[in-house]
């Protein structure tokens, strides 16, 4: 169970990639006030812990519902994860997120900046959406089994928040080799997990454990 929940943390933690966070929210909220900015990064934390748990909750359900099987969802939600990470080692990823929250900030007002693009997508983003259905269990054997496996959603999205909060300050201690070099390592971390679920999810697709 502990090796599930330091996995299950990781792959949250890379699929929010709350570093990468820092350097775009302190140029999303320059010139804003201290309560503005606090304002927005706790209506951005609440959404995106929302969103994901909605998806940790009923993402069995919806895929029952479609007819998917859990498998099939670990198959394309590996590979959804591999795309991440080549564009975080890359430098790709980034520039994405980068552009998107350029674009919102023209067309946004300062209150929907916490809705998008900070929660949707660059927190709660289609990576961070599958990483909650993938942790997720259709079953709990007790309460605590069922904490300990939403625990790292609330884990990552909880780094998100210090993120934001100390971005000012971090993105001016760390400069932007640190941060690179860090997105990096998550980047292969996160590339060696998605390929460990597209492999379980092809051996149990075709049952090829017997």
């Amino acid at each position: 169970m502990f090796d599930t929940f330091i996995e299950s943390t990781i792959l949250m933690f890379v699929a929010i990639d709350p570093i990468s966070l820092v350097p775009i929210f302190a140029g999303l909220t320059s010139g804003l006030t201290q309560h503005q900015v606090k304002s927005i990064y706790i209506r951005a934390s609440i959404v995106s812990l929302i969103v994901l748990s909605i998806f940790w909750l009923f993402g069995n359900a919806i895929l029952v519902a479609m007819n998917i099987s859990m498998d099939s969802f670990r198959i394309i939600g590996g590979l959804f994860l591999i795309v991440i990470a080549f564009q975080m080692v890359f430098d790709q990823r980034q520039t994405r997120r980068q552009s998107t929250a350029d674009t919102a900030i023209d067309d946004e007002t300062i209150q929907s900046i916490a809705i998008f693009p900070l929660s949707i997508p660059l927190i709660a983003g289609p990576g961070a959406m599958a990483t909650s259905l993938l942790i997720s269990k259709e079953t709990y054997i007790s309460v605590l089994d069922g904490f300990i496996s939403y625990l790292p959603i609330l884990i990552a999205v909880l780094f998100a928040t210090i993120a934001m909060w100390l971005s000012a300050k971090l993105s001016s201690k760390l400069g932007p080799t640190v941060i690179t070099v860090v997105q990096k390592i998550f980047g292969l971390l996160l590339g060696a997990l998605a390929i460990e679920f597209v492999i379980d999810g092809v051996i149990n697709s075709f049952n090829l454990n017997q």
